[in-house]
């Protein structure tokens, strides 16, 4: 039994009526059986930003050069401000960095399905892929022998009081000390007979109603980047949204 499903939604709507079935059947949502992330092209691999990168590293040597790239982005935040109890720990760090662009095997992941949504339909208007389905993808935290520090890929949770842009958006991470460069090549090497990651298709071009569905629950740029480049972001999707200047070619 592979441990990757694919589940296809004809629309916005109906990946919000079915998703909570799908993961929890009769039950109601559960925060922390699941975390989600979402792509905006549903080709992507749930590959890091270190891995995409580095990608001819071998094992050992990508260890090293992680270590090298925090050691140098500690010294360049030198003077900044930034607390020490941030740049002395090395999960914090990491965290840190990931969200301005240093490559880490960190992967960015959100207790909720509705901002995993919002990255992916967000995205489809920056991005060059030519996209024609958002993947929101759903990692089962319960599956054992699957997820932990022992098994090469844990879930981490960073202490949101210092990072803001975590706390906004329910942040958690995978972090992973493996061989593999994604996600899916790492769960497809185990024998356990369990799913441990669901991925949810919705068309592209469901852009327009997802993000105005998703602007009523509060969820735009303004909350998931709580500095003034989500004020800047959300004044600029609001205008090409209202003003229909935005269109998918495929």
């Amino acid at each position: 039994m592979s441990r990757i499903e694919t589940i296809r939604n004809g629309s916005w709507t109906k990946f919000k009526s079915t998703f909570i079935a799908e993961l929890f059947a009769d039950n109601p949502f559960r925060r922390g059986d699941y975390i989600f992330r979402g792509q905006a092209c549903s080709e992507w691999r749930l590959e890091p930003s270190f891995d995409r990168c580095f990608k001819d590293l071998n094992r050992t040597s990508k260890i090293a050069v992680m270590g090298e790239l925090l050691q140098f982005f500690r010294r360049e935040c030198e003077g900044l401000g930034i607390p020490q109890s941030i740049l002395s720990d090395d999960l914090k760090t990491m965290a840190l960095g990931q969200h301005y662009g240093l490559p880490t095997r960190l992967l960015d992941w959100t207790e909720s399905p509705y901002i995993a949504s919002f990255f992916a339909f967000s995205d489809v208007m920056s991005t060059s892929a030519n996209s024609r389905e958002v993947a929101i993808w759903a990692l089962d935290t319960r599956v054992k022998g699957i997820w932990g520090s022992e098994s090469g890929v844990q879930v981490v949770d960073v202490p949101p009081i210092e990072n803001m842009r975590i706390r906004n958006q329910g942040g958690k991470f995978t972090l992973s000390n493996t061989p593999f460069s994604c996600l899916e090549e790492y769960v497809e090497h185990f024998d356990e007979n369990m799913v441990a990651l669901k991925r949810f298709l919705i068309p592209a071009t469901e852009f327009n109603r997802a993000l105005a569905d998703l602007d009523a629950m509060g969820i735009n740029h303004s909350r998931v980047y709580p500095e003034l480049i989500g004020c800047a972001l959300a004044a600029k999707l609001r205008v090409m949204l209202e003003r229909n200047l935005v269109r998918l070619i495929h």
